[in-house]
């Protein structure tokens, strides 16, 4: 008979993800809560998958294998872009499916049957539900698994269509079951939506966009006006608004290393600003994170104490961080009058000439 566990999220999970791991371990189908109703996981090396994945399929959702970040699709030898990157590490977990072209490198132990069933659809889907219970288990889980979405509101329900008396389902009540995730094709260089869902189109391109974070110490004047100043060059190179770089590919966003965050830019900073063209209205600062500084591609900062700070708070954390004056740091012109802030500001535009062929391929 199947077991169904109640979620307390204010109880260790630590017993819940010892249970779940002897489940799959031994080919039971475990259901978890997700984004789209409940899912269920399936040991793809179990002597029973090719079975458990049938009696699934009735349920309308081509099974994909669980990930938890870009690596798994590399871990099956499949080639992930940039862009994919940007979008497993920024979109996951949520209700979005990653497809990846090419031809994996299956496990020895996986059968044939269920090999077919993972690209009888066509490419190799990828999926990482998004849900309290999932982000407490999945990453836990020591073998591969497949997952599929049953779209069902209830644990009970998704157990009926599991047929497995030996499965383990973790319940938290009725979920809405709104949509499914969008399915997005990875294909080269970039992506395309093969299948429209929850997740929305222009969110995707914003985070399909090349990220280049700021960095400063408040991040009230130097971070603020590199970022409002690499705004407009690079509005003007692409002929676009400064609101249409998300989805021109390009995302400038800055932050400090001590500043609590709410500020706004100092005044002679968006004075200067806006003698350059560019704007700091409604700017506030915002403190750096880990989460931020994985999420870049590119880190600049004003000063070399900045990338040290960042290597020291978070080694490892995002990329290396580079001098927006190539060897030379930029001072701090608090204080020092709008003279200085003049001059600070020319000083940026000059050096983030030399970034933006990299950063428009033009």
């Amino acid at each position: 008979m199947a077991t169904v566990l109640d979620w307390n999220p204010t109880v260790d999970p630590s017993e819940l993800v010892r249970v779940t791991q002897e489940a799959v371990s031994t080919g039971s189908v475990v259901v978890l809560p997700g984004d789209c109703g409940y899912v269920a996981l399936v040991n793809p090396a179990s002597p029973d998958a090719p079975r458990r994945l049938a009696a699934l399929a009735a349920g309308g959702a081509a099974p994909a294998v669980l990930a938890w970040g870009a690596d798994d699709p590399a871990g099956l030898g499949l080639p992930v872009s940039a862009i994919g990157r940007r979008l497993m590490f920024r979109a996951w977990p949520g209700p979005i499916v990653m497809a990846v072209e090419g031809e994996p490198d299956w496990p020895s132990e996986w059968p044939k049957a269920v090999r077919t069933a993972l690209t009888t659809s066509g490419p190799v889907r990828f999926r990482c539900p998004e849900h309290p219970v999932c982000e407490a288990i999945v990453p836990a889980l020591s073998v591969p698994m497949l997952v599929v979405d049953t779209f069902l509101p209830t644990a009970e329900a998704a157990l009926d269509l599991a047929d497995d008396p030996d499965a383990l389902a973790v319940a938290v009540g009725e979920l809405p079951v709104e949509g499914k995730p969008t399915v997005v094709t990875l294909r080269g260089a970039g992506y395309e939506v093969t299948e429209s869902g929850l997740f929305p189109t222009d969110e995707l391109e914003k985070f399909a966009a090349r990220i280049v974070l700021f960095v400063c110490t408040g991040n009230t004047c130097r971070s603020p006006l590199a970022e409002s100043l690499a705004k407009k060059m690079l509005a003007d190179r692409l002929g676009c608004g400064e609101d249409d770089l998300p989805r021109r590919g390009l995302w400038m966003l800055s932050a400090g290393v001590a500043t609590q965050g709410g500020d706004p830019a100092s005044e002679d900073s968006v004075t200067v600003a806006m003698e350059f063209g560019a704007t700091l209205e409604g700017h506030e600062s915002r403190a750096i994170n880990p989460q931020l500084l994985g999420a870049a591609d590119d880190v600049i900062t004003m000063t070399r104490a900045h990338a040290q700070a960042l290597m020291t708070r978070y080694p490892g954390v995002g990329p290396a961080p580079r001098l927006l004056c190539g060897d030379t740091d930029l001072d701090d012109p608090i204080g020092a009058g709008l003279g200085v802030y003049r001059a600070c500001a020319r000083t940026i535009v000059t050096h983030l000439e030399r970034f933006l062929p990299e950063w428009t391929g033009q």
